[in-house]
């Protein structure tokens, strides 16, 4: 009995040794694969058409006609072709009313549900590091605020709009979306800015692996001893 619980306490301890040897493995092949990461911050302009369908609708939308101006920083600087010489397309967000908010004597407002995009914009085919992939930016599902006017024209805000950058297949920087949408002049602004994301360090899942590794040794040479 004695026996087997040494067997038994073994196995276990290579087994966690294992995982972060295994898991170090792993993230060394996901950072290769994620050599790029992206930095910065890029802002989109253009026409947008938001329907006067009455106040507070259960269901509306955002249509996106053109893009018509690109402002770019960071590393979006360094995508070739440049990210304003190729078309961008944007798709149509097809919003759900989740609640009324208390209305002014000029308009009234209701909070939509953005719902998730992916992808929501499209780059085209780009070259980066000499990756040469697709960049898009998939839209979690988010917040807006829709507010009509008295005049019958529409504005729309954002509450924290968020989503990832993913090039090459892989997910290389999460983005928050500021965005603004007028009625009276049919146009949008949209800029993203990039927040970086987290993987952990494959030395760090080296070292646990070793600890556990040392802790697999140390139970056998005793068991051996015993």
């Amino acid at each position: 009995m004695i026996g087997f619980k040494s067997t038994l306490l073994n196995a276990t301890l290579a087994i966690t040794a294992a995982l972060p040897l295994a898991a170090a493995g792993l993230f060394t092949s996901v950072g290769s694969a994620q050599a790029v990461t992206l930095n910065g911050s890029i802002a989109l302009s253009g026409t947008s058409v938001i329907p006067s369908d009455g106040t507070n609708p259960a269901y509306t939308s955002i249509q996106f006609t053109d893009v018509n101006g690109v402002t770019a920083s960071g590393d979006f600087l360094a995508f070739s072709p440049n990210l304003g010489t190729k078309p961008i397309t944007i798709n149509t967000l097809n919003l759900t009313k989740i609640t009324d908010l208390p209305s002014t004597p000029t308009s009234t407002s209701a909070t939509y549900s953005t719902g998730t995009y992916t992808p929501f914009i499209d780059f085209g085919s780009q070259t980066l590091d000499g990756i040469t992939a697709l960049l898009t930016f998939n839209l979690d599902n988010s917040v807006v605020t829709r507010s009509q006017f008295a005049y019958g024209i529409s504005d729309l805000t954002n509450s924290g709009i968020l989503g990832k950058f993913n090039f090459n297949g892989q997910t290389i920087a999460a983005g928050f979306l500021n965005a603004t949408f007028s009625g009276a002049t049919s146009s949008y602004q949209l800029t993203l800015t990039t927040l970086p994301v987290n993987v952990p360090e494959p030395t760090t899942m080296i070292g646990l692996g070793l600890v556990g590794a040392g802790m697999v040794m140390s139970r056998r040479r005793k068991s051996v001893i015993q």
